[in-house]
């Protein structure tokens, strides 16, 4: 839906409703062990690994979405806009298992998870300045999430405390970001582009603990204004190509790098998982005529080793897990386009 209540100004708004089941079925067991050992003790060190247990759930949310955006053409060039959004991601069923009380029995309330909300604000200019020569876009914003889908401990049991997926009660990220590009000429154009996020658990009071805490007597951590995880502070990316024609085509010559600082690997904020931050390089050179488009490319050219995850193993068991950066890659692509 789109009103235009003046010349320069426009109001546009969009509504959506959704609704989605969900069903499913958890069952574990436990087998095994030596005779010899005591049944309350055989059990008791089965339950700390791995409870036993056996249950189904069902699931059925609906949700409104919506979105306001006011804009303004402040010249014919320069815009600025602002809006409002609010959606919801649908609500889950626990298929890990479930906290037990003292009595050793699931507590099946805990087997739906709650849909978690989100409202989004968010304000900018957008230009198109030198007949469109120079394009210079920049925002902020803030987002609010309440009850975001996250792990927590349950250490009420008389066995060892377990993690599970809940609802915790806030999360906010708020950042800027801009975007600009310029055409110096017919043959060159450069890009650039930067962001800054902060994001952090606003309310995390039972959340699991840092891996360096393992053997301590406490099992659960409030990790209220701890950063998010995998939301580096700041980004940046810059580059360019360069065009020159050739025998009815063209030969191009692109390059980029991008940049990101420190990240977090996962919620409990251990030093263990910090993942450092690193720029990556990129290039091709290639030659493009009609439909048809010849490269050859490099993805990060200077062969730079980082890890793109890192996570602590389910049970605190000491060992983490990660994934490492692709090597130097080099190749060649032959693109083509369907149709006129």
């Amino acid at each position: 839906m789109s009103w235009h209540p003046a010349a320069r100004l426009s109001i546009t708004g969009g509504l959506r409703y959704t609704y989605e089941e969900k069903d499913g079925i958890y069952d574990v067991r436990t087998f095994g062990g030596q005779a010899t050992v005591p049944v309350s003790t055989l059990y008791n060190d089965q339950q700390s690994i791995l409870h036993a247990q056996s249950y189904s759930a069902h699931d059925g949310d609906g949700s409104a979405s919506g979105r306001i955006n006011i804009a303004y053409d402040l010249t014919n060039q320069i815009m600025a806009y602002a809006s409002f959004a609010k959606g919801q991601k649908s609500g889950g069923i626990n298929m890990s298992g479930l906290p037990v009380n003292s009595a050793n029995q699931a507590v099946l309330a805990t087997a739906v998870v709650r849909p978690e909300t989100n409202s989004t604000w968010e304000a900018g200019l957008k230009t198109r300045l030198l007949e469109g020569a120079l394009v210079f876009n920049i925002n902020g914003y803030h987002v609010d999430v309440k009850d975001f889908q996250a792990n927590i401990v349950d250490n009420s049991a008389t066995v060892a405390p377990r993690s599970y997926l809940a609802n915790i009660p806030k999360v906010r990220v708020k950042g800027i970001e801009f975007d600009a590009s310029a055409a110096l000429g017919s043959h060159l154009t450069l890009r650039a582009s930067g962001a800054y996020a902060d994001g952090e658990y606003a309310s995390y009071p039972n959340g699991p603990c840092p891996i360096e805490r393992t053997g301590s007597s406490t099992a659960r951590c409030d990790l209220t204004g701890n950063a998010l995880p995998g939301l580096p502070k700041w980004t940046g990316s810059a580059g360019g190509e360069y065009r020159a024609p050739l025998k009815g085509g063209e030969l191009f010559l692109r390059a980029d790098a991008v940049t990101r600082t420190r990240v977090r690997g996962e919620a409990t904020g251990s030093a263990y998982t910090v993942i450092k931050g690193y720029t990556l390089v990129n290039g091709s050179v290639g030659y493009r005529a009609g439909q048809w488009e010849l490269a050859l490319f490099a993805r990060n050219l200077f062969d730079r080793d980082y890890m793109q995850n890192l996570t602590v193993q389910a049970g605190n068991s000491g060992l983490i897990v990660g994934t490492p950066s692709e090597p130097r890659t080099i190749g060649v692509t032959l693109r083509t386009r369907l149709g006129s």
